[in-house]
């Protein structure tokens, strides 16, 4: 019967562990200017993984601001670029950890930290794909080209937009509860 509660629980503690990212980059940090071995990798690393991450953050705003609509790969690829690199930068800080920290107790919990903080990476991806991604699917609709988006939260709804290339949605035409049955408004 406990075994039904296991994704539950890793699911909390992925979130849990979010908290353990600010001492694990902090660490990160320390080893880049102390190792002189760890420089190159972790270097690289920090220099791709910061720039992911302000385009996923910061990918919506301006999406707003310039009054567009991107298509849903857009917004996705830039979150498991940051997650790919998020896991090599924690696996990267903990490889070069356990060579810098000689106690056992120490080493035992860097491979622990690391081991939660890639559930947290994953976990986190994982939600924050789902609150924000919307399936899409192009078609045909009155012989005009079409854009279905898929949203499901409660309620499975479908929005339609005109084709507009594959970066961007055009204008919104409307939605409805089952796929492809769009009512002329």
């Amino acid at each position: 019967m406990a075994l039904l509660y296991l994704p539950l629980y890793l699911v909390l503690i992925g979130f849990l562990s979010v908290f353990l990212w600010i001492p694990a980059f902090f660490l990160g940090i320390f080893l880049l200017v102390r190792e002189k071995g760890s420089r190159l990798v972790l270097g690289i690393l920090y220099g791709l993984w910061a720039p992911a991450l302000a385009l996923v953050l910061l990918l919506p705003r301006a999406e707003e601001a310039m009054g567009i609509k991107l298509r849903d790969w857009l917004h996705s690829l830039p979150v498991y670029v940051w997650a790919l690199l998020s896991i090599l930068l924690l696996v990267a800080i903990a490889r070069y950890a356990l060579k810098y920290f000689s106690k056992s107790w120490v080493r035992l919990c860097l491979k622990l930290g690391c081991a939660l903080t890639v559930l947290a990476v994953l976990t986190v991806g994982t939600f924050y794909l789902g609150l924000t991604g919307a399936p899409e699917e192009e078609g045909t609709w009155q012989g005009e080209a079409v854009v279905m988006r898929k949203f499901t939260w409660m309620e499975t709804t479908y929005s339609y937009y005109r084709y507009n290339g594959p970066f961007l949605l055009g204008e919104y035409l409307g939605w409805s509860e089952e796929p492809w049955s769009l009512e002329e408004s």
